[in-house]
């Protein structure tokens, strides 16, 4: 059985010393210790009076707690930004060799600094009958570092609330009524009557930092990011009630590492449901004002009031399925009032499941997504059956216990099944309220310029499906496409650019892909482009990296000339190329010297890591190609075989080929990698 006893909730700044923290614990209570560097939250430990006398002991504690907070700051070199999957914790030992790490914190992270042009904030809260809640919210608005403009309190109450009492009577906030009941309503409401660049929500129980503003402000640094969240850390823990919620529930605590959410991120996880309730919670959250152009404003079926919770987390999930990005900022702090009655946590155990229901199945709806059934209908009833045999070999469990109201919450979300059909005249998918700029996924395969696309040429279907899946769909006026031949396959991806194909082989300027309305062929060396610097907005380089000796240059040029915001876009076979790839296919197939002689490779390929250390940043997204199922098809349709013998034995292999196809993941094993690179704007 977990201890509930309650913590004393203390807050230390390490730029201080330890001296404050060594005088905890005399009334004999264990304390939520949650560790500072100034205005930077690094980490937190529950610490026992025993830990808190012993120096030594303490203080090993607390180095372990901050670990990964600091070094994600001093150790990245760029701040929130990593790769397509999830950043890795960053190794201990990388952080004891610096010097002095902490006051390395110092450079950057200091405090708010005034830059001209900086996007306006302001701030919707949403409220029903908690006036002097509210009022501790407000109040700790009014000690922000950066003030918003404006304030905006929504009352979802009747008009007769004393919350108007309250809110009238402060300068800079304004009152707004929502008669209709329901959290996605009123932050509806909210969206409508304000008109800043961002707008950030902030629960009524909730306290917020003073940096709370502007470090929401701060991280949309990229315009690629349509949403923010911050760091929710337990204002109290006095209650059995709250210690459950923080503890075993799992609070509202992301952790004090930076993330960024992507594309890449949502294609690997979207066959389990996207887990885009880690992105963070809505008690902190910012959202740009043009991504509720871009994807519409909360779904008013879901959230508090309506199917339970879930709206933001439905709404992040809409920005990632659209190729946008969210990112998770833990230094953007606000502090949350857990529910102190057990009766109340319950309650709120059983709407937070059921609205987690409802939104895989609005998220199916909207998307067809299977992962969203996957979850509801096989990994949901799995956890709940899991914690019932845990709880019978078990016995007893700590009180409150949420297990019945969850599993309970659970069974109603099902009842909320027809939310899962599409809505009476409109599409699936709201990809249509937007310009596409990037062409379908389906038109894009079948332009496959291959000849017998579902035989021999299949291996190009994985080749564009893999290209597809890292491009970013942005309205790019200008592309260079690198080494591009006479595939035309960068005028296929973004149809609406204007493309300049550069090759050295210069009779490639005639063929068909390269007289389009909106394309241009240059003979020119990638190697010593005949640009101007920044003069485009996105590079590809299909398969061809691996052909230049001097791929140094030719990536200095390629960034060279992209503007920053712009995407250097690559595909290279990396270090499983193999020619053939089954020994016993050697017979037929050419060696490896043969086709580097062929085909004109100077190098087999590139590892992700080589092509990290040759660009100097970690990719975007990536997304692998050639399976080691589907390799067979391709090593025989570069087999020495006769052309109608190897296109029959394709077709032999159609069905396997195929299933290795549907079945491969992003992330899987593969032969070659396509990959995105972006260009900061700073």
């Amino acid at each position: 059985m977990r201890d509930l006893s309650s913590l004393e909730v203390v807050h230390v700044d390490l730029a201080n010393g330890m001296s404050a923290l060594e005088q905890q614990g005399e009334d004999g209570r264990d304390i939520h210790a949650v560790f500072w560097w100034r205005g930077l939250p690094l980490g937190h430990r529950e610490l026992t009076p025993t830990q808190l006398t012993r120096r030594a002991t303490l203080a090993q504690l607390v180095a372990q707690a901050v670990a990964v907070g600091t070094a994600d700051r001093v150790l990245s070199e760029v701040p929130g930004l990593g790769p397509d999957r999830e950043r890795r914790a960053p190794a201990f030992d990388e952080l004891v060799a610096l010097s002095r790490p902490l006051n390395r914190l110092e450079d950057g992270h200091a405090g708010p600094r005034a830059k001209h042009g900086e996007p306006s904030v302001a701030v919707v809260i949403c409220t029903r009958d908690r006036p002097e809640q509210l009022a501790r919210c407000l109040e700790s608005l009014r000690r922000s570092t950066i003030q918003p403009s404006p304030v905006v309190v929504v009352d979802n109450a009747p008009p007769t609330s004393a919350t108007r009492e309250l809110v009238e009577g402060l300068s800079g906030v304004s009152y707004l009524v929502e008669p209709r009941a329901g959290l996605s309503v009123a932050r509806n409401a909210g969206v409508r009557h304000v008109e800043a660049d961002i707008i950030a929500f902030a629960d009524d129980d909730t306290t917020v930092h003073p940096d709370w503003v502007w470090r929401l402000q701060q991280a949309f640094s990229d315009p690629r990011d349509m949403a923010v969240t911050g760091l929710v850390l337990p204002a109290e823990l006095e209650t059995p009630a709250q210690v459950y919620f923080e503890k075993v529930f799992g609070g509202f605590n992301q952790g004090y590492q930076r993330r960024v959410f992507d594309q890449a991120f949502f294609e690997r996880t979207k066959d389990r449901a996207a887990p885009v309730w880690r992105i963070g919670a809505g008690a902190s959250m910012a959202i740009r004002r043009e991504a509720f152009r871009h994807v519409g404003l909360f779904d008013e079926r879901l959230g508090a009031g309506a199917a339970g919770c879930s709206e933001d987390s439905e709404l992040w999930y809409r920005l990632l399925a659209e190729g946008w990005r969210c990112r998770y900022e833990p230094s953007a702090v606000v502090f949350h009032q857990h529910r102190r009655d057990g009766r109340e946590l319950n309650r709120q155990a059983h709407d937070y499941i059921r609205g987690h229901v409802a939104a895989l199945f609005v998220q199916f709806s909207r998307y067809g997504h299977l992962g969203n059934l996957h979850r509801a209908f096989y990994a949901l009833p799995r956890h709940f059956l899991r914690q019932r045999i845990r709880r019978l070999v078990l016995g007893a469990q700590p009180r409150p216990d949420t297990y019945r109201a969850e599993a309970t919450g659970y069974l109603h979300g099902l009842a909320l099944l027809p939310l899962a059909m599409p809505q009476s005249g409109r599409r699936r998918s709201p990809r249509g309220r937007r310009p596409r700029h990037k062409v379908r996924l389906g038109p894009f395969l079948r332009a496959n310029p291959f000849p017998n696309p579902l035989t021999e040429g299949f291996f190009y279907r994985e080749k564009m499906r893999a290209i597809h899946r890292v491009s970013p769909d942005r309205p790019y006026a200008h592309v260079l496409e690198v080494g591009g031949g006479q595939s035309g396959m960068t005028t296929l991806l973004y149809p609406g650019a204007d493309v300049t194909n550069v090759d050295r082989d210069g009779t490639f300027a005639s063929s068909p892909p390269n007289q389009g309305p909106r394309m241009r062929f240059v003979c020119a060396d990638a190697t010593s482009l005949p640009f101007p610097d920044a003069s485009v907005d996105a590079v590809t380089m299909f398969d061809v990296l691996e052909h230049i000796p001097d791929d140094t240059a030719a990536i200095a040029e390629a960034w060279r000339v992209l503007k920053p915001g712009g995407e250097l876009l690559i595909t290279t076979p990396n270090e499983s190329w193999r020619f053939p790839y089954f020994r016993f296919l050697r017979g037929i197939c050419p060696t490896e010297s043969e086709m580097f002689a062929e085909w004109g490779h100077v190098r087999r390929g590139y590892s992700l890591g080589d092509l990290e250390r040759l660009i100097g940043l970690a990719p975007d997204a990536t997304a692998t190609f050639i399976t080691p199922v589907t390799i067979l098809c391709h090593d025989v349709s570069f087999s020495k075989l006769p052309s109608r013998l190897r296109r029959a034995i394709c077709v032999a292999l159609a069905p396997v080929t195929g299933l290795g196809y549907l079945l491969h993941t992003p992330t899987a094993a593969g032969t070659e990698t396509a990959s995105t690179w972006h260009k900061s704007e700073t």
